[in-house]
Formats: structure tokens, C-alpha cells, sequence
């Protein structure tokens, strides 16, 4: 079995087991324990907070430690923590659990990223992170659906004992895996201008990216009157389409890096289109549109952050590309929590707010993009 297929299948296994709840712990949080839209908010913002220390400690233990036994530690550990979860079942507790969960699922990130990065040449990588994704969407189009529905006839609880199940699953071919280290002091992250412009245009990429779980379900449930299962189909088909079409994708843009400009500009497009929807076949189409750009942006974000970085250092310089992916992730779920609160029956300005962080991501890229041509950084 090529590595490639081999990390994409684990991907998929742990994306599944994750997928079931990830699109429904805030949601949760606000429905099923009581907190208020404003805790929810900073339950993200603690969240983010850990992401920063996990991907920042997680990229020195990847080095360390080494990818491999990265994605052991993160996987039984996150295990353990939602099973605990379950067991526990009460507010605060789960929350807690579930943050601990988040730090040691980074953990994973950074060491799935990075060895993707060790094993393959920069002129392979854009179709290597595209089978990638192929897996982690195929585990994300069925633990929606499946978390959905659970959710909807069986409560939150029962997610949470299933997916701590289904996560230890992949350990016996994490296992098979080969093994990187990273070199030199564990504290020296070799961050230079291009690779920290890069973060802020990324940022600001996934604080929009982010809005593909908590923000869509909760206006939709709220403002359209969607079920959570409902919801769920949609985020289906986000996997679905990804499952079908990504390698295709792949293909056609791994070595057409400004396309990552088209495919940001084309998720501020979906996002503010949300405003507009009225019903469930046009939230439908809307999807569709913004699975579009999250196929076009996701791998050559991953290609390029991996072509920025040094193989002595990528498990620390990854750290900080997965630390900025998921503050952006969580800072917009956090920002759009805070914005219903005065939005959330304005939706033009609600979603016209979100989307302008596509519009000057998709800017900082164009400036950039040539700048990385220049530098020999060819995909």
C-alpha cells in the first residue's frame, strides 16, 4: 500500500470519528448544557488559546518525538478524553474534556502534515495532500450525517461514546507508518518573511473556513428552522463532492498556485451568499459552491506552507501553519457567536462581516504569489 493511501485511510478513520461530534459540540454546549451564546464564545476563545499551545508545543514534540509516535500519542489520548466525556456527562467537565481533546487532536494535525511533507517532493505534494483529503472527507461525509442524526433522536452523550471508539481504530497502521524526526534545537522555528506573511493570509483564509459547522448550523437552525439533521445532509454533501472530485481537483491545479487567489475569492462569494438563502435546495447549491473553494484551497495551502518550510524543522514550522488554521477556525466561530448576537436576523450584515475576511485574504495571496514564483518555491 503507497504511504499515501495508508495516511489518507488513518485520515479517514480519525476524521469520522471526529466528524460525528465536531459540527455539534458548540451547538451542544448552547442546546443541550445551558451556555449562554456568550460562554459559547469564549469556550472558543479558551480553544483557541489551546490550539496556539498545542500546535506550538505539538510542532516540537513532532520533531522530537517523531511523526509516527506523534500520531500514537494524539490518538490514544483523544480517545481517552471523550470516553471520559461520556462517563462524566456533565457541563463542565465535557467542556473541559473536549478542549483536551482539541490540544491532542492538533497534535495529530501537525504530524499528518509534516510527513506528508517529509515523504513527497514539492512537485508531488499538491496531489499527495489532495489524496489526502480524500480520505478525511470521506470520513467527514458519513460523521455528519451519522452525528446528525444521533444527535437528533439519541443526544449529544451517545456521540460522544461513539466517536471515542471509532478513534482508536487506526492505530495498527499509524504503526506501519515510517519514521521522521525533525534536527537542531527544538526552540529555533526558521520563520522567515515569506512564511509569516503566508500565516496572516491564512488566518484570514480559515476564519472564514471555519464557518462550516457552528456558524452554519446555528443560523441555519435558528433563522431557516433547519434540523440538525438537516443540517448535517449539507455537510455531507461537502464531503461527498470532496470524495468524488478532490483528486480530479488535485490534478488540475498542483502546479497552478494562484489559483489559491480564485479559490478564496470564490468562498467570500458562497459565504455571503448564505444571507440570501430561503430554503434547504438553495443552501444545497450554496454548498456545493463553497466545497468548490475548500477543494481548491485546502491542499495548496497545505503544499505551500510544506514548500516553505525546512525539513530539519517542519514538524515546528507546521505547528505554526496548524496554529494558525485553527485560531482561524475557532476565532470564527468565536466572532460569528459574538456578531448573532446583534446580527442574527440581519443576515446581509452578518454574512457580508464574515466574508470580508476572504476578500483581504485573497488579496495578501495575489501580492504574494509571485513572490514565491521568484523564490523557486515551484509546486
Amino acid at each position: 500500500m503507497k504511504e499515501i493511501n495508508r495516511i489518507a485511510i488513518i485520515g479517514g478513520v480519525r476524521s469520522f470519528s471526529g466528524s460525528i461530534i465536531w459540527p455539534f459540540i458548540g451547538f451542544a454546549l448552547y442546546r443541550v448544557y445551558g451556555f449562554s451564546l456568550d460562554t459559547v464564545s469564549i469556550f472558543y476563545l479558551i480553544q483557541a488559546l489551546i490550539n496556539v499551545i498545542a500546535s506550538i508545543g505539538g510542532g516540537i514534540v513532532v520533531d522530537y518525538l517523531g511523526r509516527r509516535n506523534a500520531m500514537m500519542l494524539s490518538t490514544v489520548v483523544s480517545s481517552l478524553a471523550l470516553f471520559t466525556a461520556y462517563l462524566v456527562n456533565l457541563p463542565i467537565p465535557i467542556a473541559g474534556l473536549i478542549l483536551l481533546q482539541t490540544f491532542f487532536n492538533n497534535i495529530y494535525n501537525v504530524s499528518s502534515t509534516a510527513i506528508v511533507g517529509d515523504i513527497y517532493k514539492r512537485a508531488d505534494l499538491v496531489k499527495a495532500f489532495s489524496r489526502q483529503r480524500v480520505g478525511i472527507n470521506a470520513g467527514w461525509a458519513l460523521g455528519p450525517l451519522i452525528g446528525g442524526y444521533m444527535f437528533t433522536f439519541y443526544g449529544f452523550r451517545m456521540l460522544l461514546l461513539v466517536s471515542s471508539l471509532i478513534a482508536i481504530i487506526p492505530i495498527p497502521l499509524v504503526r506501519l507508518l515510517p519514521e521522521f524526526k525533525g534536527a537542531g534545537s527544538i526552540l529555533n522555528f526558521n520563520v522567515n518573511k515569506e512564511f509569516a506573511l503566508f500565516l496572516i493570509s491564512t488566518f484570514l483564509t480559515f476564519v472564514l473556513v471555519g464557518q462550516l459547522g457552528f456558524g452554519l448550523l446555528t443560523y441555519y437552525n435558528a433563522q431557516l428552522h433547519f434540523t440538525e439533521f438537516q443540517v448535517s445532509i449539507l455537510f455531507a454533501i461537502n464531503g461527498i463532492m470532496i470524495v468524488a472530485f478532490q483528486d480530479l481537483v488535485g490534478r488540475l491545479i498542483s502546479k497552478r498556485i494562484w489559483l489559491i487567489v480564485i479559490g478564496t475569492l470564490i468562498y467570500t462569494f458562497g459565504y455571503f451568499g448564505v444571507a440570501f438563502i430561503t430554503n434547504f435546495l438553495v443552501a444545497s447549491i450554496d454548498i456545493m459552491i463553497i466545497t468548490i473553494a475548500e477543494m481548491i484551497v485546502t491542499p495548496l495551502s497545505q503544499a505551500i506552507a510544506n514548500s516553505l518550510s525546512n525539513q530539519s524543522s517542519r514538524g515546528r514550522q507546521i505547528g505554526l501553519y496548524s496554529m494558525v488554521t485553527g485560531i482561524g477556525r475557532v476565532s470564527g466561530s468565536s466572532l460569528i457567536s459574538e456578531l448573532m448576537n446583534y446580527y442574527l436576523y440581519t443576515p446581509v450584515i452578518l454574512w457580508g462581516i464574515m466574508s470580508s475576511f476572504g476578500l483581504v485574504s485573497a488579496a495578501i495571496y495575489l501580492y504574494q504569489i509571485k513572490r514565491i514564483k521568484t523564490n523557486s518555491f515551484q509546486l
